[in-house]
């Protein structure tokens, strides 16, 4: 039969089928505001880049809160060691560090971040962590207790306990010690912007050379902003991939207006090899660095 022409019919439905494609695909690169390098967190959020975590697999039985102590030789905890040196650089003739981490929404990755800063700090400074999320404290899990249990942060502030009662040194943790949230009071942010956490907080800083606070998230409460007042430095969490860049400006914005001292941007949970692939972000060889036997999610090739 002289017609219809099969092969052109085929032909010209495949060619439609491609360009629908990639006009799709570009549509959806187009629609996607999320963080997913460095450089888009330098020229979108106008903050430096203080380090990038990249996807970690984890052992089994490890916690995510005490992976640098547990595991010290993965791209993880080195990428923890850059942040530290950035935290340790800044305002270096400072005789005191408190450093307060938040991020703008939970799920994030702030705690993660905040319990192994302090676990890396611990190692050169006396430390102290304190678990000031009294809306869903985590810093519990480093001392493997629950948070529930444990006199802390609000009975210190209240007079109720001793600070020797409420501050637990951490096993392996170095010089590293924890104070966590404790009873969880009716209304934090009130308990937080009181002259006795000021108190507390002097009394705690003339014991202690470094001071890590894990804040709640910007977006949901005014506890970061209150608490950025008594920080020296600002560390600010941001999920990789996940976190719409115009709620990471608004986030950075609020902390500008009350001042805080903004040192950078961690880029938490970052795919590498994908952004190596598709982005360009040379932070994907450092996955590559490990090896098995150092690291995860890497096996060499046989000679």
């Amino acid at each position: 039969p002289s017609g219809p022409n099969k092969r052109l019919i085929v032909g010209l439905s495949l060619l439609a089928a491609l360009l629908a494609a990639v006009s799709l695909a570009l549509l959806l690169e187009r629609l996607d505001n999320t963080i997913k390098t460095t450089h888009e967190v330098e020229t979108r959020l106008g903050v430096p880049t203080l380090g990038v975590l990249n996807i970690t697999r984890m052992k089994s039985g490890m916690q995510l809160e005490r992976i640098f102590i547990e595991d010290p030789q993965t791209s993880f905890s080195e990428a923890i060691r850059t942040i530290r040196s950035g935290v340790m650089l800044s305002s270096i003739d400072s005789p005191k560090k408190i450093v307060l981490v938040t991020s703008s929404v939970p799920e994030e990755g702030k705690t993660t971040v905040a319990s192994n800063l302090a676990f890396a700090l611990g190692q050169v400074k006396k430390t102290l962590l304190i678990d000031a999320d009294m809306r869903r404290p985590k810093i519990g899990r480093v001392l493997s207790g629950a948070n529930a249990t444990l006199v802390g942060l609000s009975q210190l502030v209240a007079g109720e306990a001793p600070l020797e009662r409420c501050v637990y040194p951490v096993e392996n943790g170095m010089q590293l010690s924890v104070l966590p949230a404790g009873r969880v009071p009716p209304n934090p942010l009130e308990l937080l912007a009181s002259h006795r956490f000021t108190e507390a907080m002097e009394r705690l800083a003339a014991n202690f050379d470094v001071i890590v606070i894990d804040s709640p998230p910007v977006q949901l409460v005014s506890d970061a902003l209150v608490l950025s007042s008594i920080a020296t430095d600002v560390v600010y969490v941001v999920k990789a991939d996940d976190t719409p860049y115009p709620l990471a400006r608004l986030g950075i914005r609020r902390l500008r207006r009350a001042n805080a001292p903004i040192l950078g941007v961690v880029l938490n949970q970052l795919d590498a090899l994908r952004a190596d692939r598709y982005y360009g972000e040379y932070s994907g060889y450092g996955s590559r660095y490990y090896n098995k036997k150092y690291g995860y999610g890497y096996t060499p090739k046989k000679a």
